[in-house]
């Protein structure tokens, strides 16, 4: 078989075909085909065609083709024809198409043609990526063997636009050079060997353009909204816009628009979002545009003004809610009326704004900042603090208010203050008050108490710094002044501390000047007592004391207080008789002795009388002079007394100086002489003397014997005398050394037996007369025995009839009161004698207001006594007789410091309901009573128990107060009204009886009412004086309505029977009678208002009208 061409592989099958098939002669080979070429290819096959050969006869001939590729595989097709179509082969391959003619089994040359098979057409071709200006395509090799040594041509046109084409090797490409945001249609097809394979076609848009200026326009704290520009390119319209906000944690919001602004919500407060934003066109996305950014962070929470002062404010506030408060920046500005703004910042929770004006209102906002972002703000306002007050200082000060003032604070603005004060005192308590004013008195404080005070400004509720002042309230004044004692260059004062705080200590002042003098003089001492020396003697002084406390002055007590007069010296008995003694002296040689008075006081010292020597403790008399001399007179014959003299200035004693010194004694009286022994002797008898004596002497006709005190009265014989004989005869009294001779007497001796019946008629009298002496003195000794108080319930003897009580009282007041000083004599002879060793008693000394006024022991009121306290049951007291009741009243002291627990005892045991007043507690500038009941409404406490004052009612001249005391063991209480009468002196009298009666008619209306308790307390100084006027003269007046008639002297006397002195001056009895009298003419002058509900009574007032009224005229 003929071959054209080839390679070696080919001619050696010819050869060896050659070789096997060769038998004859050989044919002419035909002419090969002309024009061999390759009409197509396929990816499998290969179309070939040609010309006939040059021969003349081309028919009947066969054409054989052969394509071998590459790899040796070799396809071989037979036609008759002159084009062929060789398939099956392998894409992409490389082939060598040799074609020849076979005629009559001989073949002609081989015509060859190298060409290849199409490859196949790309794979998976797609748009990788698409920018603005550029596609990225890529693809994959195409299916068939060896896809190496391939070229990959892409064309691609945009809308009509020419076509661009583009080749690579690989299998991508980026075709740039494009129009953003268009539609480009492109074909990628194989090339190789020269031969192109199928396309693959798509189409792609190109990347729109970047949005432009992409910005923030605002951010909340959960939103954030973006703004951007279209993006440049051909055609902007129909594009869709993407938003992508990614978080600091990774969670992201994403929104679409078609508008060119977006608001992305849903976002967390205070944190930092990358927002992108691109254009999508065609399902292609342009690049992105970002920016960086974040929300709002929350307000911050609870904004608050920690402190103010006058030139700053201190904020805090708590972090925002949200994730990661960290990292924020807090702004503060603020403003104050408008002025300008100021800002300041920190990375802290507080801040403070200083430099600001004090007093001022300030607008402040606070927000934070973070990540270049503003919260909302939060607002307020708060003012500074004002400046201090200035020149804080107190204005005055009682014991019970303090008043301060001060300046207004510094600053721009010194209106609309409110200033607030607090103090509080030693005790702890706190008070607040607030005033508008720059002044302020703060009252109902604890007198003498250190008050430590601060004072502020406060403005819109912002108050300034403290001013701190330590002010003390006054002490009150000292309580009981008074006189303890004095000398003629000294006074003893002591006084009771204020009242107050309990255990105040204090200094006390005292002040004093002399009279005339005008510069005082000053001490002090811690104690409540002092001794002020180097005085003048016999001089009035003017004293103040105040307590002092914290360095503040208290109120003042004052007192005047005279120093005793110098002792009157070289006292003498100048002359003397049986009933007077006339006493001398030199007057003290003071300064003002012309001005003193004198005291001369005596008391008889006893004198022999019946049997009894001496009799001692007669009642003290005192009278006054302004003489240096003084007759004493009225006093007993043969009587030894005690003088004692003392000069008195402003009602200050001086010591005394003392005499004792005798009357003489009382000339006897002989009062008969009768015969005796036949005429040999006589029987003298006499009179026993008034008053002391001490031996007789008798002298008879020359003849002197002695006889003791014992032989007046009693027949005496004198023997040696001649019968019928006349002789002279005196008796002298011999008594302390003196001698007082009776009146001589003539004595006649008769004879014998006209002698001795005269001397038996004699004996037989004497007899009679001894006798009746002895049994009238046992009497007399019995009815001085001390009654017992079941004798007490009393009619009075000498009891005067009321019809006659005027003509009585007319008769006691002639010849100056003659009448009533007799009767009062014979008072002070009632027998003072009674037991009081209770009240004598060392541990009952001190509770003795005077020492000559002591209760007996058997009318004394006892207390209950407490264990272990000696004397503990005893009070200066006594029970008195009335007109029913031999307890009818209690007569008692007024009590002194140390006894006013022991009085309200006695009222509580006693039950009393009464108390009757009438002294004042400071007479003359004396201490008369101690202040035994409240001053206010608050309470005393003594031991166990309270005393309260419910309520008081002052009148022009007596005072009633409701008392209510409580026993705090026994939680039980007594009702108590007193009534105090406040116009009666001491020693003296009231000036009118109309003022008494009254008073007395008020308080015996209230005893009629109150039935239940005990007897009525009644006191005045001593418990005797006053006292026992009052007593005498309710129980008269009573008798007087009861019974018609009265016995003043009688009753009198038995009150002193219970209780020493009492009705201690005459002047008091006489009023006593003055008093009764004036009740009947009162009641004679009113007869229609009838003060008795007796008939009795009542008619024998009226029947004595006329001698009432007829006394009333000559008074």
């Amino acid at each position: 078989m003929a071959g054209a061409g080839g390679g070696l592989g080919v001619w050696g099958n010819l050869v060896l075909l050659g070789l096997c098939s060769w038998t004859g002669t050989r044919a002419a080979a035909p002419n090969p085909v002309r024009n061999l070429r390759v009409e197509a290819q396929t990816t499998s096959s290969i179309s070939l065609s040609w010309e006939v050969p040059n021969d003349p006869n081309p028919q009947n001939s066969t054409y054989w083709v052969q394509c071998t590729g590459d790899g040796d595989r070799t396809e071989t097709r037979t036609t008759t024809d002159t084009n062929v179509t060789v398939d099956g082969l392998e894409p992409g391959s490389l082939y060598t198409c040799s074609v020849w003619v076979e005629k009559d089994g001989v073949n002609s040359s081989v015509e060859t043609v190298t060409t290849a098979t199409a490859p196949n057409p790309v794979r998976n071709l797609s748009v990788e990526a698409q920018t603005n200006s550029s596609l990225a395509l890529t693809w994959e090799v195409p299916e068939g063997p060896d896809p190496q040594n391939s070229t990959y041509w892409v064309e691609y046109t945009r809308d009509g636009d020419r076509r661009e084409t583009r080749s690579t090797t690989g299998t991508s490409i980026t075709v740039d050079g494009l129009e953003p945001g268009s539609l480009y249609v492109f074909s990628v097809w194989v090339g190789k060997n020269g031969i192109n394979g199928s396309r693959e076609t798509g189409n792609a848009t190109t990347a729109p353009n970047p949005v432009r200026n992409l910005t923030v326009e605002a951010q909340t704290t959960s939103c954030i909204s973006l703004r951007w520009e279209v993006p440049d390119g051909p055609d902007p319209q129909n594009s869709t816009y993407w938003v992508q906000c990614t978080g600091d944690g990774g969670r992201t919001e994403t929104r679409t628009t078609t508008d060119t602004n977006v608001t992305v919500d849903g976002l967390e407060p205070g944190s930092l979002y990358m927002c992108s934003v691109w254009v999508e066109k065609d399902g292609v996305n342009s690049s992105v545009e970002t920016v960086t950014t974040a929300t709002a962070p929350n307000p911050v929470r609870n904004l608050s003004v920690e402190a103010q002062t006058n030139s700053s404010l201190a904020l805090t506030w708590e972090v925002p809610e949200g994730p990661d408060p960290q990292n924020s920046t807090y702004w503060v500005e603020y403003t104050r009326d408008g002025d300008r703004r100021e800002t300041r910042s920190t990375t802290g929770t507080s801040i403070t704004v200083d430099g600001l004006e004090p007093g001022s209102l300030y607008v402040f906002s606070v927000w934070v900042g973070k990540n270049g972002i503003n919260g909302s703000r939060e607002t307020g306002n708060a003012t500074t603090a004002p400046n201090p007050v200035r020149n804080l200082h107190m204005d005055t000060q009682t014991n019970s208010s303090i008043a301060l003032s001060w300046e207004v604070p510094d600053g721009p603005d010194l209106q609309d203050y409110t200033y607030w004060v607090e103090y509080t005192g030693d005790g702890g308590g706190t008070e607040t008050r607030n005033t508008a004013n720059a002044n302020v008195t703060a009252e109902g404080l604890e007198p003498g108490t250190l008050y430590t005070f601060s004072v502020w400004a406060e403005k819109n509720g912002a108050r300034g710094s403290r001013q701190n002042l330590s002010i003390s309230t006054a002490p009150n004044a000292v309580r009981s002044l008074s006189k303890k004692d004095g000398t003629n260059s000294s006074i003893t004062l002591r006084w009771t501390a204020p009242q107050g705080p309990g255990q105040s200590s204090y200094t006390y002042w005292v002040s004093w000047i002399r009279e005339g003098m005008t510069d005082p003089r000053i001490q002090n001492t811690s104690g409540t007592e002092i001794i002020l020396k180097e005085l003048e003697a016999g001089h009035l002084y003017h004293l103040t004391v105040w307590a002092e406390r914290n360095e503040v002055r208290g109120y003042n007590s004052t007192l005047t207080a005279a120093t005793a007069p110098s002792e009157v010296t070289d006292l003498q008995n100048k002359t003397q008789t049986k009933n007077s003694v006339t006493l001398w002296w030199k007057a003290p040689g003071d300064p003002h002795f012309q001005l003193y008075i004198y005291r001369v006081q005596w008391a008889s010292e006893g004198h022999p009388q019946r049997g009894q020597y001496p009799r001692a403790n007669w009642a003290n008399q005192t009278s006054r002079t302004n003489e240096t001399q003084y007759k004493v007179e009225a006093l007993e014959p043969g009587t030894l007394y005690n003088f004692t003299v003392w000069a008195e200035r402003n009602d200050v004693a001086s010591s005394m100086q003392s005499l004792r010194a005798s009357t003489y004694p009382d000339a006897v009286t002989i009062t008969s002489c009768v015969s005796t022994s036949g005429g040999y002797g006589v029987i003298l008898t006499w009179s026993c003397p008034q008053g002391g004596y001490e031996t007789f002497e008798l002298e008879v006709g020359g003849q002197r014997g002695s006889q003791d005190r014992s032989s007046c009265g009693k027949g005496v014989s004198v023997s040696g005398l001649g019968p019928a004989q006349s002789y002279p005869a005196t008796i002298t009294t011999i008594w302390d050394g003196m001698r007082v001779a009776s009146p001589s007497v003539t004595c006649h001796t008769e004879s014998a037996g006209v002698i001795a019946g005269a001397i038996v008629g004699i004996l037989l009298f004497l007899i009679l007369v001894v006798l009746l002496f002895f049994f009238l003195k046992r009497r007399n000794k019995k009815n001085q025995q001390k009654p017992e108080l079941r004798d007490l319930v009393f009619s009075f003897p000498g009891d005067i009839l009321a019809e006659d009580f005027a003509d009585h009282v007319r008769k006691n007041e002639k010849d100056s009161n003659c009448g009533f000083a007799d009767e009062y004599q014979q008072l002070s002879l009632v027998d003072h004698s009674q037991s009081q060793m209770v009240a004598s008693a060392p541990e009952n000394n001190g509770k003795n207001r005077y020492r000559n006024v002591l209760p007996y022991d058997w009318s004394r009121v006892p207390l209950k006594p407490i264990h272990e306290e000696p004397g503990s049951d005893y009070i200066n007291a006594s029970f008195m007789p009335g007109l029913w009741s031999p307890q009818e009243f209690i007569a008692t002291q007024g009590p002194l410091p140390q006894t006013v627990g022991d009085f309200w005892r006695l009222v509580w045991e006693q039950q009393s309901h009464t108390l009757v007043m009438l002294t004042n507690c400071m007479e003359a500038g004396r201490v008369k009573c101690e202040h035994y009941w409240p001053l206010d409404s608050q309470p005393c406490t003594h031991g166990h128990l309270q005393v309260t004052l419910v309520g008081e009612e002052v009148m022009e001249n007596w005072t009633v107060r409701e008392l209510q005391l409580l026993q705090m063991e026994e939680q039980k209480t007594l009702s108590v009204r007193q009534f105090h009468y406040q116009a009666w002196p001491d020693h003296g009298v009231p000036s009118s009886p109309d003022i008494l009666l009254a008073f007395w008619r008020m308080l015996r209306q209230w005893l009629d009412q109150t039935t239940e308790g005990g007897p009525p307390i009644v006191h005045c100084s001593a418990g005797v004086g006053r006292t026992g006027t009052l007593i005498a003269l309710d129980v008269l007046l009573r008798q007087l309505q009861s019974q018609g008639l009265l016995g003043p002297f009688s009753f009198v006397r038995k009150m002193r029977e219970s209780r020493p002195l009492m009705v201690q001056t005459e002047a008091q009895y006489v009023f006593l009678h003055q008093c009764i009298l004036r009740f009947l003419q009162q009641s004679a002058q009113a007869p229609a208002k009838k003060e008795v509900p007796y008939e009795s009574v009542e008619n024998l007032i009226y029947e004595n009208v006329a001698a009432i009224q007829a006394h009333k005229l000559e008074v």
